[in-house]
């Protein structure tokens, strides 16, 4: 890439990280005075989602097929497509819960197979990941509590948990520095991500106050998975 191109793509990405911020601080400030400031804050947090899938996508867009970088590119791009479908469903719909988050399943999978790893690594990361979803869904079938939302859920939980513990095993086993700093990078954003989730589950069976936190960790996390496509 030349000094140029260096240029474009840091001033693309300090726009888009500028936007995102922006985003969230609508949203919270919405949240906070309790009435819009313009457009309803579901759209200014819809918006966060939108706007990653969008730098993602031209970010893909404007790489060569013949680049090291372009699967792990298009594997984030289908990741951010799946996210974007899911929030649509969730945020602006506010509806088809099951159906978002087994789209969110999928979003995990393409995190996943965006991880450098060898064939044997990959195999052993997807066996551990599906036998623990196996096991959940069994113990839910057997106890009599199964639901769509839980089978979702199996499914997609251990993707998320795999995808940072995998990262968090690159910061200290990656084979060189670009994917060390992806790694750091990427393990700080699915721990968002999982403190997304944690604090929804805790809202789901009643707990106050941490609805407020859902999307304090989940705007953030996007954005930092969005940039992680980045050449480093």
């Amino acid at each position: 890439m030349t000094d140029n191109r260096k240029k474009v793509s840091r001033i693309f990405t300090a726009v888009f990280l500028a936007l995102e911020a922006l985003f969230f601080a609508l949203f919270v400030t919405a949240d906070s005075i309790g009435r819009e400031i313009w457009l309803a804050s579901d759209i200014w947090r819809f918006s966060v989602v939108e706007t990653a899938f969008c730098y993602v996508a031209l970010k893909l867009f404007f790489t060569s097929r013949y680049d090291k970088i372009f699967l792990r590119r298009l594997f984030l791009l289908l990741a951010m497509t799946c996210t974007l479908v899911s929030d649509l469903l969730l945020v602006i719909i506010a509806s088809y819960r099951e159906l978002a988050v087994f789209i969110f399943f999928a979003a995990q999978v393409f995190h996943a197979l965006e991880i450098s790893r060898s064939k044997k690594r990959l195999i052993w990361s997807f066996s551990l990941r599906f036998g623990a979803s196996i096991i959940v869904l069994s113990a839910l079938a057997i106890s009599g509590v199964i639901t769509p939302l839980y089978a979702a859920v199996a499914l997609y939980a251990p993707q998320l948990i795999g995808n940072l513990v995998e990262n968090v095993l690159g910061v200290f086993c990656a084979e060189n520095s670009s994917e060390r700093r992806r790694s750091i990078l990427l393990a700080f954003g699915f721990f968002l991500f999982l403190g997304c989730d944690v604090c929804l589950g805790l809202s789901e069976i009643g707990v106050p106050v941490v609805g407020r936190w859902i999307w304090t960790f989940y705007a953030p996390s996007q954005a930092i998975i969005a940039v992680s496509g980045e050449k480093m």
